[in-house]
């Protein structure tokens, strides 16, 4: 990356998630849908941004590892314009975003990297100011900066505090949810399929019409990790409310949670709309075993150790 800087590039790490649990309540006069959800994060696989200065007056230049990325669409320029139009601090940066975190798995790359950028852009912002200064006061307070995010993408909130939370609303009402993982081996599966969020949520309408799921089950989710060794059939509190709809429209994926719990897995769970999916193990071996099944069918593995 060139800059107008003898200085190397800020690097940043951005995560992702999963949703431990995800309940569509029904449809907001608004036409949103309301969720309870438990989100978990994962420190890989992740997305890398770059940032250096950039020649005054360019505003925010993106680079992309993927040239369909680099668009006036990207979740980057509208986190930058949001920033300048909040705080009157519109710094001239060039970003350079190389993604590991596949698209349409339910990961939440774009609200990742929009959170880190976030958070970059205001600690080093001043108010009022279009100079940057690593030791200037924040130009928002934490209060601010959740409305912002909220503004920017309906995870992005859940990604700035990046620690285990249940989301209610649209994902923007945020409640610290800690949950006991301790001893599992987590295997997060990412079929090459790629299933559309817009499309998941209108297929589930269709399924649904008018229909109102039950809230709350979220909560359960504190039971010690014990709780998590239950065969997946009686696990019944550990739901997505997407699985039905796209499963019937992807069925290699009820195929990979299917080998997942059948071989070893103590639960098993598609993440978001997917198409990316979870298992939990009490023994590694099984999930690398599991894994290396899985990498031969083409779906790329990650595991945690938690």
């Amino acid at each position: 990356m060139s800059s107008t800087s003898q200085h190397p590039p800020v690097i940043l790490t951005a995560g992702c998630k999963i949703n431990l649990s995800l309940h569509i309540i029904g449809v907001r006069p608004d036409g949103y849908h309301e969720l309870d959800t438990l989100f978990h994060p994962l420190p890989f696989p992740c997305d890398r941004l770059e940032i250096a200065p950039a020649t005054a007056g360019a505003g925010l230049v993106l680079e992309c590892d993927r040239a369909d990325l680099c668009t006036e669409d990207n979740i980057l320029h509208k986190t930058w314009r949001l920033f300048a139009e909040m705080t009157g601090h519109a710094p001239d940066l060039q970003v350079r975003l190389f993604k590991g975190i596949p698209d349409g798995a339910g990961l939440g790359g774009g609200s990742s990297d929009a959170a880190v950028f976030l958070d970059y852009l205001n600690r080093h912002a001043t108010n009022g100011m279009n100079e940057a200064s690593t030791s200037g006061p924040a130009a928002l307070s934490e209060q601010q900066m959740a409305m912002l995010a909220a503004r920017i993408g309906a995870d992005v909130p859940f990604f700035l505090r990046n620690v285990p939370a249940r989301a209610t609303g649209i994902g923007e009402k945020l409640t610290p949810h800690p949950v006991n993982l301790s001893g599992f081996t987590l295997l997060l599966a990412c079929p090459p399929e790629r299933v559309s969020t817009p499309w998941a949520y209108g297929a589930w309408d269709r399924q649904n019409p008018g229909k109102i799921l039950p809230a709350g089950e979220a909560e359960r989710l504190t039971y010690s990790a014990h709780t998590f060794t239950r065969p997946f059939s009686r696990a019944l509190w550990l739901f997505n409310s997407f699985e039905s709809v796209v499963f019937a429209a992807f069925p290699k994926l009820r195929a990979y949670k299917e080998s997942l719990i059948r071989h070893g897995a103590a639960v098993a769970l598609m993440s978001g709309s997917g198409a990316s999916l979870f298992g939990l193990y009490r023994e590694m071996e099984k999930a690398m075993q599991a894994a290396a099944l899985l990498e031969k069918e083409g779906v790329r593995t990650y595991i945690h150790h938690l």
